[in-house]
């Protein structure tokens, strides 16, 4: 049975012959149109589809029967043309669904809500002395706040993007970009992943999915993708969870583990291993340190779930619940952090998850990660504008700081030694103040 994904707005469709309506839904091979009229005289052979921005897409194809709604069944040979259709479709939607909708895991559980900092009451020294510095890749920057790698939408991806640069440029942090495929596949879309021109200091990783390193020519794709954008980075985003419940998802990845360690060996920038919302195990890190990838986002569970994102979209009641099943899959952020560390010693690790102010970037520096990847909070600020964006830096700047001269911390290698599991000296209390059976 086909899955479809969900239009909504609806967009416009016209024939040749002047019949019109709208598509409600569309699948990898199909789309499926509503009419004033609820059969046509003559055959629906060709169709034009209009996106919002005035974007038209042509297509060949038949209907597969004369049941309302049709069923246009796309020609094989335009079924690229299709997908760079769904392609937009989906950026757009998640853009929407992250900026209208609760997607986030249910309970928002990371495991830094386990943890406190011992609170210092003396000031042990000035504020202006902290230091929130953090060497990353043979490169140092201000703070420890990556803004990670998020979609981007064709109309709103170019914007978005831009003020993320501007921000991430004036504040000394790197960027990630989004997923670059739909550039990839099409040149005209690398305008909307390149800050450069804009933001030229700015630190900008690359990104692909872990499933283009299934293809015969996945070096030369790592290399356009970094090379479209001038990236100093190149993160391969890891998502089976949410390839496998996406409609048009990507579920071939025969033979990626020899194509990633070829990359990692040949690519002309260090390569970092991204999860999007599951975590990573302390088997799979050592695996991907042996390949050769320079740096690990762990990318827990707890903070945004993109099975949920795709159930959302869906309008099969199968995969929607498969979105809400696996809603709060994964290895929760601190947790995998703490595993991943332990099995890395000395790794360069990102800690994304959930992470949703300064005290909980203190907390993901404590327990050993270079740097607290955020996404959601600056997607929603990039939205609204560049002002946005930096506000919510700065207040994840201020929040970092405020815990580290609260807790006595000069520098971030320093939150090590001032994080306990629980709350503050409640091993104490509970050694000291027996309780009564």
């Amino acid at each position: 049975m086909a899955e479809f994904i969900k239009l909504s707005p609806a967009l416009p469709w016209i024939a040749e012959q002047g019949h019109a309506g709208l598509v409600t839904a569309c699948a990898p091979d199909r789309l499926i149109l509503e009419s004033p009229l609820k059969s046509f005289s003559t055959r629906l052979t060709h169709i034009t589809v209009s996106l919002q921005n005035d974007q038209n897409f042509h297509f060949k194809g038949r209907l597969e029967t004369e049941v309302y709604p049709f069923h246009f069944i796309i020609s094989p040979e335009e079924r690229q043309t299709l997908q760079e259709l769904l392609g937009q479709i989906r950026k757009d939607q998640h853009i929407e669904i992250c900026r209208s909708q609760d997607v986030e895991a249910e309970g928002r559980y990371t495991g830094f809500q386990e943890l406190s900092f011992l609170p210092e009451a003396l000031p042990l020294f000035d504020h202006s002395e902290i230091d929130t510095s953090v060497d990353f890749l043979g490169q140092r920057f201000a703070l420890p706040i990556l803004i990670t790698g998020m979609t981007g939408g064709i109309q709103k991806g170019m914007e978005i993007n831009r003020r993320l640069a501007l921000a991430a440029q004036k504040f000394g942090i790197p960027m990630g970009v989004g997923s670059q495929r739909i550039a990839l596949d099409n040149a005209e879309y690398a305008p909307i992943f390149s800050v450069k021109d804009t933001a030229p200091n700015v630190f900008l990783i690359g990104n692909i999915g872990i499933a283009q390193l299934a293809d015969k020519d996945a070096l030369d794709r790592c290399r356009r993708a970094v090379d479209m954008i001038d990236a100093n980075a190149l993160a391969i985003h890891f998502n089976v969870v949410q390839e496998h419940i996406q409609v048009e998802g990507d579920r071939n990845l025969a033979g990626i583990m020899k194509n990633l360690e070829m990359i990692c060996k040949t690519l002309n920038v260090p390569v970092i291993a991204k999860e999007v919302g599951s975590g990573i195990s302390p088997s799979s890190a050592k695996m991907l340190a042996e390949c050769g990838i320079a740096a690990i986002d762990i990318g827990g569970a707890g903070g945004t779930s993109w099975a949920h994102i795709e159930g959302l979209r869906s309008s099969s009641d199968i995969v929607s619940q498969l979105g809400l099943t696996f809603r709060n899959w994964g290895i929760p952020t601190a947790y995998s952090l703490v595993a991943v560390r332990e099995a890395l010693k000395d790794f360069p690790l990102i800690a994304t998850g959930g992470i949703r102010d300064g005290l909980t970037a203190a907390k993901a520096c404590a327990l050993g990660a270079q740097f607290a990847g955020i996404g959601l909070p600056l997607l929603k600020a990039a939205l609204q504008n560049e002002e946005a964006v930096e506000q919510a830096i700065e207040g994840f700047e201020r929040g970092l700081r405020l815990t580290m001269l609260a807790s006595g911390a000069k520098t971030l290698a320093d939150l090590k030694s001032k994080i306990v599991r629980g709350r503050p000296y409640q091993s104490t209390f509970e050694r000291l103040i027996p309780s009564h059976h």
